[in-house]
Protein backbone atom coordinates (compact mmCIF):
# COMPACT_ATOMS: atom_id res chain seq x y z
CA UNK A 1 0.00 0.00 0.00
CA UNK A 2 0.97 3.32 -0.68
CA UNK A 3 0.56 6.86 1.48
CA UNK A 4 -2.15 9.13 0.18
CA UNK A 5 -1.15 12.35 -1.03
CA UNK A 6 -4.82 13.81 -1.50
CA UNK A 7 -7.78 13.21 -2.96
CA UNK A 8 -8.57 12.30 -6.68
CA UNK A 9 -8.73 15.55 -9.18
CA UNK A 10 -12.58 14.48 -10.58
CA UNK A 11 -16.16 15.57 -9.21
CA UNK A 12 -19.13 13.77 -8.33
CA UNK A 13 -22.24 14.19 -9.91
CA UNK A 14 -25.03 14.20 -6.95
CA UNK A 15 -28.25 13.56 -7.29
CA UNK A 16 -30.43 15.20 -4.04
CA UNK A 17 -33.90 15.06 -2.97
CA UNK A 18 -35.01 18.19 -1.49
CA UNK A 19 -37.20 16.41 1.08
CA UNK A 20 -33.70 16.33 2.56
CA UNK A 21 -34.80 12.72 4.07
CA UNK A 22 -31.87 10.42 3.92
CA UNK A 23 -31.84 6.67 5.04
CA UNK A 24 -29.80 3.68 5.07
CA UNK A 25 -30.65 0.90 2.18
CA UNK A 26 -32.59 -2.13 3.47
CA UNK A 27 -30.46 -5.50 3.23
CA UNK A 28 -30.77 -8.92 4.42
CA UNK A 29 -28.03 -10.43 6.69
CA UNK A 30 -27.89 -13.89 7.46
CA UNK A 31 -24.85 -15.53 9.74
CA UNK A 32 -22.94 -17.69 8.50
CA UNK A 33 -23.87 -20.15 11.37
CA UNK A 34 -27.62 -20.41 9.52
CA UNK A 35 -25.62 -22.09 6.10
CA UNK A 36 -25.62 -25.46 5.10
CA UNK A 37 -22.30 -26.02 3.18
CA UNK A 38 -22.14 -24.48 0.22
CA UNK A 39 -25.93 -23.37 -0.06
CA UNK A 40 -26.50 -19.93 0.58
CA UNK A 41 -30.04 -19.79 -1.22
CA UNK A 42 -31.53 -22.06 0.83
CA UNK A 43 -30.53 -20.69 3.85
CA UNK A 44 -31.25 -17.09 2.57
CA UNK A 45 -35.04 -18.26 1.89
CA UNK A 46 -35.35 -20.11 5.26
CA UNK A 47 -34.65 -17.03 7.22
CA UNK A 48 -37.28 -15.41 6.28
CA UNK A 49 -39.66 -17.52 8.09
CA UNK A 50 -37.19 -18.34 10.88
CA UNK A 51 -36.19 -14.54 11.48
CA UNK A 52 -39.91 -13.73 11.91
CA UNK A 53 -39.30 -10.22 13.68
CA UNK A 54 -37.34 -8.76 11.36
CA UNK A 55 -38.97 -6.69 8.60
CA UNK A 56 -38.07 -7.94 5.56
CA UNK A 57 -38.75 -5.77 2.11
CA UNK A 58 -40.68 -7.07 -0.44
CA UNK A 59 -38.17 -6.35 -3.38
CA UNK A 60 -35.26 -8.63 -1.11
CA UNK A 61 -37.77 -11.24 -0.60
CA UNK A 62 -38.37 -11.58 -3.94
CA UNK A 63 -34.70 -11.23 -4.89
CA UNK A 64 -34.86 -14.16 -2.57
CA UNK A 65 -36.98 -16.04 -3.95
CA UNK A 66 -35.83 -15.59 -8.37
CA UNK A 67 -32.39 -15.91 -6.89
CA UNK A 68 -32.89 -20.05 -5.76
CA UNK A 69 -33.45 -20.89 -9.64
CA UNK A 70 -31.89 -17.15 -11.67
CA UNK A 71 -27.98 -17.03 -12.97
CA UNK A 72 -25.39 -15.44 -11.08
CA UNK A 73 -23.81 -12.96 -13.33
CA UNK A 74 -20.60 -13.34 -11.70
CA UNK A 75 -18.20 -15.22 -13.11
CA UNK A 76 -15.38 -17.15 -10.91
CA UNK A 77 -17.81 -15.38 -7.64
CA UNK A 78 -15.63 -17.57 -5.59
CA UNK A 79 -12.15 -16.62 -6.76
CA UNK A 80 -11.24 -20.61 -7.24
CA UNK A 81 -9.90 -20.37 -10.73
CA UNK A 82 -6.02 -20.30 -10.64
CA UNK A 83 -5.30 -20.39 -14.05
CA UNK A 84 -3.01 -17.47 -13.50
CA UNK A 85 -1.05 -18.75 -10.73
CA UNK A 86 2.16 -18.36 -12.48
CA UNK A 87 1.55 -15.26 -13.79
CA UNK A 88 2.39 -11.81 -12.27
CA UNK A 89 -0.01 -8.27 -13.56
CA UNK A 90 -0.49 -5.80 -11.46
CA UNK A 91 -3.95 -5.40 -13.12
CA UNK A 92 -5.16 -9.08 -13.92
CA UNK A 93 -5.68 -10.74 -10.71
CA UNK A 94 -4.76 -14.55 -9.80
CA UNK A 95 -8.60 -15.23 -10.40
CA UNK A 96 -9.28 -14.82 -13.68
CA UNK A 97 -11.59 -12.53 -14.79
CA UNK A 98 -11.31 -10.46 -12.11
CA UNK A 99 -9.24 -7.35 -12.63
CA UNK A 100 -7.97 -4.61 -10.25
CA UNK A 101 -9.37 -1.17 -11.46
CA UNK A 102 -6.38 0.88 -9.66
CA UNK A 103 -2.58 0.84 -8.64
CA UNK A 104 -3.69 -0.49 -4.78
CA UNK A 105 -3.24 -3.83 -4.06
CA UNK A 106 -6.56 -6.05 -3.41
CA UNK A 107 -5.50 -9.65 -2.29
CA UNK A 108 -6.56 -13.36 -3.09
CA UNK A 109 -5.97 -15.60 -0.58
CA UNK A 110 -5.27 -19.60 -0.57
CA UNK A 111 -6.01 -21.93 2.00
CA UNK A 112 -4.24 -24.70 -0.44
CA UNK A 113 -0.93 -25.01 1.29
CA UNK A 114 0.19 -26.71 -1.64
CA UNK A 115 -0.62 -25.39 -4.30
CA UNK A 116 0.26 -21.94 -3.13
CA UNK A 117 -1.52 -19.71 -5.62
CA UNK A 118 -1.81 -16.17 -3.82
CA UNK A 119 -1.28 -15.09 -0.53
CA UNK A 120 -0.60 -18.74 1.39
CA UNK A 121 -3.04 -18.60 4.44
CA UNK A 122 -1.18 -20.58 6.57
CA UNK A 123 -2.96 -20.93 10.29
CA UNK A 124 0.23 -21.70 11.86
CA UNK A 125 1.55 -18.32 10.30
CA UNK A 126 2.48 -15.96 12.89
CA UNK A 127 1.74 -12.86 10.55
CA UNK A 128 -1.31 -14.94 9.45
CA UNK A 129 -2.59 -15.28 13.19
CA UNK A 130 -1.66 -12.00 13.74
CA UNK A 131 -3.62 -10.40 10.36
CA UNK A 132 -6.56 -12.47 11.37
CA UNK A 133 -6.93 -16.32 9.30
CA UNK A 134 -10.22 -17.17 8.27
CA UNK A 135 -11.06 -20.21 5.80
CA UNK A 136 -12.75 -19.59 2.51
CA UNK A 137 -16.86 -19.86 2.45
CA UNK A 138 -16.41 -21.91 -0.34
CA UNK A 139 -13.74 -23.63 -1.72
CA UNK A 140 -10.20 -22.76 -0.80
CA UNK A 141 -9.57 -19.28 -2.43
CA UNK A 142 -11.36 -15.86 -0.84
CA UNK A 143 -10.62 -11.96 -1.59
CA UNK A 144 -9.47 -9.22 0.59
CA UNK A 145 -9.54 -5.72 0.46
CA UNK A 146 -8.96 -2.49 2.55
CA UNK A 147 -11.67 -0.68 3.07
CA UNK A 148 -10.75 2.22 5.18
CA UNK A 149 -7.87 3.60 6.77
CA UNK A 150 -9.72 5.84 9.48
CA UNK A 151 -11.44 9.11 9.11
CA UNK A 152 -9.37 12.55 7.95
CA UNK A 153 -6.54 9.46 7.02
CA UNK A 154 -5.34 7.79 3.78
CA UNK A 155 -7.72 7.44 0.94
CA UNK A 156 -6.50 4.38 -0.19
CA UNK A 157 -8.48 1.93 -0.87
CA UNK A 158 -8.90 -1.40 -2.75
CA UNK A 159 -11.08 -3.02 -5.47
CA UNK A 160 -12.26 -5.98 -7.46
CA UNK A 161 -13.22 -5.46 -10.82
CA UNK A 162 -15.47 -7.96 -13.08
CA UNK A 163 -17.31 -7.91 -16.23
CA UNK A 164 -20.68 -9.70 -16.00
CA UNK A 165 -21.54 -12.61 -17.62
CA UNK A 166 -24.64 -10.68 -19.76
CA UNK A 167 -25.42 -6.81 -19.68
CA UNK A 168 -28.12 -5.92 -17.35
CA UNK A 169 -31.60 -5.45 -19.03
CA UNK A 170 -33.22 -1.57 -18.71
CA UNK A 171 -36.10 -1.40 -15.66
CA UNK A 172 -35.21 -5.10 -14.41
CA UNK A 173 -34.42 -5.53 -10.54
CA UNK A 174 -31.15 -7.25 -9.77
CA UNK A 175 -30.09 -8.80 -6.46
CA UNK A 176 -26.58 -8.40 -5.29
CA UNK A 177 -25.10 -10.04 -2.53
CA UNK A 178 -21.69 -11.46 -0.98
CA UNK A 179 -20.69 -12.67 1.87
CA UNK A 180 -17.76 -10.93 3.77
CA UNK A 181 -15.48 -11.39 7.31
CA UNK A 182 -13.87 -8.84 9.22
CA UNK A 183 -10.24 -9.37 9.34
CA UNK A 184 -10.00 -9.56 13.13
CA UNK A 185 -5.85 -8.40 12.99
CA UNK A 186 -7.39 -4.80 11.84
CA UNK A 187 -9.19 -2.74 14.19
CA UNK A 188 -11.73 -0.41 12.35
CA UNK A 189 -15.18 -1.57 10.55
CA UNK A 190 -17.44 0.45 8.62
CA UNK A 191 -21.24 0.13 8.05
CA UNK A 192 -21.15 -0.84 3.94
CA UNK A 193 -19.98 -2.28 1.49
CA UNK A 194 -20.64 -1.41 -2.39
CA UNK A 195 -21.13 -2.36 -5.41
CA UNK A 196 -20.93 0.11 -8.56
CA UNK A 197 -22.08 -1.18 -11.83
CA UNK A 198 -21.05 0.49 -14.94
CA UNK A 199 -20.72 0.41 -19.57
CA UNK A 200 -16.70 0.17 -19.28
CA UNK A 201 -13.70 -1.17 -17.63
CA UNK A 202 -12.07 1.37 -16.71
CA UNK A 203 -8.27 1.43 -14.82
CA UNK A 204 -6.99 4.40 -12.89
CA UNK A 205 -3.17 5.51 -12.18
CA UNK A 206 -3.90 6.27 -8.64
CA UNK A 207 -4.83 4.00 -5.05
CA UNK A 208 -7.49 6.14 -3.97
CA UNK A 209 -10.82 6.75 -3.89
CA UNK A 210 -12.24 5.68 -6.58
CA UNK A 211 -15.15 8.89 -8.08
CA UNK A 212 -18.34 7.19 -8.68
CA UNK A 213 -21.40 6.65 -7.41
CA UNK A 214 -22.23 2.86 -6.18
CA UNK A 215 -26.07 1.34 -7.22
CA UNK A 216 -26.02 -0.49 -4.37
CA UNK A 217 -24.62 -0.36 -0.87
CA UNK A 218 -24.73 -3.50 1.01
CA UNK A 219 -25.24 -3.62 4.97
CA UNK A 220 -26.10 -4.99 7.76
CA UNK A 221 -29.89 -3.97 8.42
CA UNK A 222 -29.61 -5.13 12.44
CA UNK A 223 -26.60 -3.75 13.29
CA UNK A 224 -25.18 -0.14 12.04
CA UNK A 225 -21.04 -1.86 11.40
CA UNK A 226 -19.96 -5.12 9.88
CA UNK A 227 -17.88 -6.12 12.68
CA UNK A 228 -17.90 -9.86 12.35
CA UNK A 229 -14.64 -11.60 12.83
CA UNK A 230 -15.55 -15.09 13.27
CA UNK A 231 -18.34 -16.23 10.55
CA UNK A 232 -18.91 -15.57 6.79
CA UNK A 233 -21.86 -13.25 7.01
CA UNK A 234 -23.86 -12.77 3.64
CA UNK A 235 -25.81 -9.68 2.81
CA UNK A 236 -28.04 -8.96 0.15
CA UNK A 237 -29.73 -5.74 -1.54
CA UNK A 238 -31.73 -5.00 -4.95
CA UNK A 239 -31.54 -1.93 -7.33
CA UNK A 240 -32.90 -1.22 -10.65
CA UNK A 241 -30.71 -1.66 -13.80
CA UNK A 242 -31.25 1.32 -16.83
CA UNK A 243 -29.99 -1.39 -19.46
CA UNK A 244 -26.09 -0.11 -19.84
CA UNK A 245 -24.67 -1.98 -16.68
CA UNK A 246 -21.64 -4.46 -17.76
CA UNK A 247 -18.73 -4.57 -15.50
CA UNK A 248 -19.29 -4.29 -11.58
CA UNK A 249 -16.25 -2.65 -9.16
CA UNK A 250 -16.49 -3.53 -5.16
CA UNK A 251 -15.12 -1.71 -2.62
CA UNK A 252 -15.65 2.04 -0.85
CA UNK A 253 -16.85 4.79 -2.42
CA UNK A 254 -16.77 7.25 0.00
CA UNK A 255 -13.89 9.34 1.39
CA UNK A 256 -11.92 8.90 4.39
CA UNK A 257 -13.76 11.64 6.31
CA UNK A 258 -17.56 10.54 4.62
CA UNK A 259 -17.22 6.68 5.70
CA UNK A 260 -19.17 5.96 8.57
CA UNK A 261 -16.94 3.73 10.77
CA UNK A 262 -15.98 2.70 14.06
CA UNK A 263 -13.30 1.03 16.37
CA UNK A 264 -13.71 -2.69 17.55
CA UNK A 265 -10.87 -2.37 19.96
CA UNK A 266 -10.17 -6.00 18.84
CA UNK A 267 -7.26 -5.65 16.19
CA UNK A 268 -3.98 -3.83 16.16
CA UNK A 269 -3.77 -2.19 13.40
CA UNK A 270 -6.12 0.76 13.04
CA UNK A 271 -7.07 0.05 9.76
CA UNK A 272 -10.28 -1.62 7.80
CA UNK A 273 -9.64 -5.07 6.23
CA UNK A 274 -12.36 -7.32 4.71
CA UNK A 275 -12.31 -10.62 3.73
CA UNK A 276 -15.26 -11.52 0.51
CA UNK A 277 -16.51 -14.80 -0.86
CA UNK A 278 -19.57 -15.74 -3.37
CA UNK A 279 -20.68 -12.84 -4.85
CA UNK A 280 -23.83 -13.00 -6.73
CA UNK A 281 -26.01 -10.74 -9.46
CA UNK A 282 -29.03 -12.57 -10.04
CA UNK A 283 -32.16 -11.42 -12.22
CA UNK A 284 -34.68 -10.88 -10.30
CA UNK A 285 -37.17 -9.60 -12.89
CA UNK A 286 -40.53 -7.10 -12.87
CA UNK A 287 -42.38 -10.12 -10.90
CA UNK A 288 -43.10 -9.35 -6.79
CA UNK A 289 -41.73 -5.48 -7.39
CA UNK A 290 -44.78 -3.14 -8.44
CA UNK A 291 -44.51 -1.37 -11.74
CA UNK A 292 -45.47 2.31 -11.63
CA UNK A 293 -46.29 5.24 -14.78
CA UNK A 294 -43.63 7.49 -13.26
CA UNK A 295 -44.57 11.15 -14.46
CA UNK A 296 -41.16 13.95 -15.09
CA UNK A 297 -42.11 17.69 -14.63
CA UNK A 298 -39.48 20.28 -14.80
CA UNK A 299 -39.90 23.35 -12.60
CA UNK A 300 -38.41 26.70 -12.85
CA UNK A 301 -36.14 26.55 -10.20
CA UNK A 302 -33.91 23.59 -12.02
CA UNK A 303 -35.32 20.49 -10.60
CA UNK A 304 -37.56 17.82 -11.50
CA UNK A 305 -40.88 16.97 -9.65
CA UNK A 306 -41.60 13.11 -9.83
CA UNK A 307 -45.17 12.42 -10.15
CA UNK A 308 -46.83 8.93 -8.90
CA UNK A 309 -43.30 7.76 -6.86
CA UNK A 310 -43.83 4.06 -5.56
CA UNK A 311 -44.40 4.47 -1.25
CA UNK A 312 -41.65 4.07 1.03
CA UNK A 313 -38.27 4.56 1.21
CA UNK A 314 -36.92 5.61 -2.25
CA UNK A 315 -33.95 4.97 -3.99
CA UNK A 316 -33.25 7.94 -6.92
CA UNK A 317 -31.05 7.40 -9.78
CA UNK A 318 -30.02 9.53 -12.86
CA UNK A 319 -27.89 8.34 -16.22
CA UNK A 320 -27.26 9.78 -19.35
CA UNK A 321 -28.52 8.04 -22.51
CA UNK A 322 -25.26 6.14 -22.69
CA UNK A 323 -25.72 4.61 -19.70
CA UNK A 324 -23.12 6.67 -17.39
CA UNK A 325 -24.74 7.28 -13.73
CA UNK A 326 -24.66 10.79 -13.13
CA UNK A 327 -25.74 10.48 -9.72
CA UNK A 328 -27.91 8.96 -7.11
CA UNK A 329 -29.75 8.87 -3.35
CA UNK A 330 -32.30 8.09 -1.23
CA UNK A 331 -35.13 9.97 0.55
CA UNK A 332 -38.95 9.38 1.43
CA UNK A 333 -41.64 11.02 -0.76
CA UNK A 334 -44.64 12.83 0.26
CA UNK A 335 -48.34 12.12 -1.42
CA UNK A 336 -46.52 10.37 -4.36
CA UNK A 337 -44.66 13.28 -5.19
CA UNK A 338 -40.61 14.23 -4.60
CA UNK A 339 -38.99 16.85 -5.96
CA UNK A 340 -35.21 16.21 -7.46
CA UNK A 341 -32.55 18.72 -7.61
CA UNK A 342 -30.15 17.93 -10.17
CA UNK A 343 -26.45 18.02 -10.43
CA UNK A 344 -25.10 21.83 -12.25
CA UNK A 345 -22.83 19.62 -13.70
CA UNK A 346 -25.00 18.14 -16.55
CA UNK A 347 -25.52 19.55 -19.20
CA UNK A 348 -27.99 19.70 -21.93
CA UNK A 349 -29.69 16.27 -23.60
CA UNK A 350 -32.09 13.64 -22.50
CA UNK A 351 -31.38 11.64 -19.62
CA UNK A 352 -32.93 8.66 -17.22
CA UNK A 353 -34.04 8.86 -13.92
CA UNK A 354 -35.16 5.52 -12.00
CA UNK A 355 -37.12 5.55 -8.92
CA UNK A 356 -37.35 2.15 -6.51
CA UNK A 357 -38.55 1.17 -3.09
CA UNK A 358 -39.58 -2.00 -1.57
CA UNK A 359 -43.15 -1.32 -2.51
CA UNK A 360 -42.43 -0.37 -6.47
CA UNK A 361 -40.63 0.96 -8.85
CA UNK A 362 -40.56 3.53 -12.05
CA UNK A 363 -38.32 5.03 -14.56
CA UNK A 364 -38.67 7.73 -17.40
CA UNK A 365 -37.22 9.56 -19.73
CA UNK A 366 -36.86 13.25 -19.51
CA UNK A 367 -35.30 16.22 -21.55
CA UNK A 368 -32.90 18.13 -19.32
CA UNK A 369 -31.63 21.73 -20.56
CA UNK A 370 -29.11 22.29 -18.69
CA UNK A 371 -28.33 25.54 -16.53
Amino acid sequence: MLPSTGSLALTRSVVTLTSGRTDRPIGLLVPEGQFEENNMLNALLSSLTIQTARAIPLAVAAALAAMATAQNLVPNPSFEDTTLCGTYDPVRMTAPPWFNPSTATPDIYDNDLARQCGVVWDPADPDVQASGWQYARTGTRFAGAYQWYGANSSDTKDYFMVRLLQDLQAGTAYAVSLCYSRADGYALATDRISAYFGPDSIHVNDFRTLPFTPQVDLMDPEHEYLTDATNWTCIVDTFVANGSERYMIIGSFLDSSQVNGIDTFSGIAPLCYYYYDDVSVVEVGPSGIHETGLEVLPLADGSLRLNRVPGGRLHVQVADVTGRLMGGTEAIGSQGTVDVKLSEVMGQGIYVIIVWSREGRGSARFYWPGR
